[in-house]
């Protein structure tokens, strides 16, 4: 790697003594006097278009197209990352020939496939019950919390009027000894 470094710093440079003679001052007035012609006053005169430098055009940019390598987790690491973070094996588009292929099944396959099937029905009713059960327990434990958060906020706030009243009582004594 290569680093642009930038030095700011200050010397001290003889200017060299320069000067250019007016003889305008000792012509008359009617008489004007022309000094040399500009770059531009030439290049008008005889038709000479403008010194373009090449490296100063713009130019398309053209870039090389980057291939990346695939990704490679190392099964390690995919165990530890959390379910969204792991990569997900998608297949290619195009779906293969034993998917596309109708499957004809025999009475027996078609026995243990129909099994399988309440068996998975099973399953899933008991996996909502179950939802719904531990839904309804959160909800009541949520009830149960509001109602014990209130009752010690009223508590508290009991406890604070008390408070206050005794230091309101005790100033009142005070005050009261002060006076006589």
């Amino acid at each position: 790697m290569s680093d642009i470094v930038f030095l700011r710093a200050w010397t001290q440079v003889e200017a060299p003594c320069f000067y250019n003679p007016l003889t305008t001052a000792l012509q008359p007035r009617n008489k004007t006097w022309q000094g040399m012609k500009t770059m531009a006053e030439l290049r008008r005169e005889h038709n000479l278009p403008i010194p373009v430098n090449k490296d100063s055009l713009y130019k398309p940019i053209e870039r090389t197209l980057k291939k990346f390598n695939p990704l490679v987790i190392p099964k390690s690491l995919q165990a530890t990352l959390p379910f969204e973070s792991k990569p997900k094996d998608i297949p290619k588009g195009r779906p293969t020939l034993e998917r596309r292929r109708a499957v004809v099944m025999e009475p027996d396959e078609r026995k243990v496939h129909a099994l399988v099937q309440q068996l998975r029905l099973i399953t899933n009713d008991k996996m909502k019950k179950r939802k719904v059960k531990k839904e309804q327990e959160r909800k009541k434990l949520e009830a149960e919390k509001a109602k014990d958060e209130e009752l010690s906020r009223k508590r508290k706030r009991e406890e604070r009027r008390e408070r206050y009243r005794v230091q309101e009582k005790m100033k009142k004594k005070s005050r009261r000894n002060s006076d006589a």
